[in-house]
């Protein structure tokens, strides 16, 4: 058993708020239970998986990826080093080995203007039932309390480790809730083939919810007011 109380995480997903820059885009921020924006990408990351061979590049959609997550620095440098890479056959290293989180976010990360945040967010699209997004957020929240090791931006055999010791968390509290039969929530998100509907990136979404609350909570920590708090918040 983890040290998180998957009972607690459908009242996290339902928390989840994401919408930095939604308004520029035409997008309400993304929240339960539409997750509009979301939705679209997630349902473009499908077709692309699910085409026999990608034959051009999703330029537009890795653009859109990253300005819904925010990053006017990766796009920057997405577009500036369009060209020194074969975009279209990296892509297909992605897609091709979807399945594979290991070589999957290698060759992600390898995608101009991807660090592991944002190769790990393209993931997430193209596959939500494996694949998640892991964030500076959640990766300080999971570091503090001892449930992911430090992962060095920069260096991608850590960068590769830490993704895939995060997807190992996932999947252990995705089989936990499987276990306690807590189910995800309704929403407009596709449910995942278990019988509880979670998928990998929902429970993600929950942590990212979680990850924000705990933050919240270490900036008001006062000593002389002796607070504390637990991760299951």
């Amino acid at each position: 058993m983890t040290a998180i109380d998957v009972k607690l995480l459908p009242g996290y997903f339902k928390k989840y708020h994401w919408g930095k820059h939604h308004g520029v885009y035409g997008y309400p921020a993304d929240t339960f239970p539409s997750f509009g924006w979301i939705k679209t990408l997630e349902e473009r990351g499908a077709w692309l998986t699910s085409v026999t061979q990608v034959k051009t590049a999703p330029t537009n959609l890795i653009r859109e990826i990253l300005d819904w997550g925010g990053g006017a620095g990766p796009r920057m440098k997405f577009e500036a080093g369009l060209g020194n890479v074969c975009l279209l056959a990296q892509v297909q290293l992605v897609v091709g080995n979807i399945d594979n989180p290991t070589v999957a976010i290698k060759n992600a990360l390898q995608i101009p203007g991807c660090g592991l945040t944002y190769a790990s967010k393209f993931l997430r699209f193209l596959r939500p039932e494996i694949h998640a997004s892991l964030d500076s957020r959640i990766r300080r929240a999971l570091l503090n309390e001892s449930l992911l090791s430090k992962i060095t931006d920069g260096h991608d055999p850590s960068m590769i480790d830490g993704y895939v010791e995060f997807l190992e968390l996932l999947t252990t509290l995705l089989r936990e809730l499987e276990e306690t039969s807590v189910q995800r929530p309704d929403c407009d998100l596709p449910r995942g083939k278990s019988p509880t509907g979670w998928r990998v990136a929902d429970i993600e979404m929950a942590l990212f919810a979680w990850a924000d609350q705990l933050s919240k909570k270490t900036r008001s920590f006062s000593p002389k007011a002796n607070n504390t708090f637990e991760l299951a918040g």
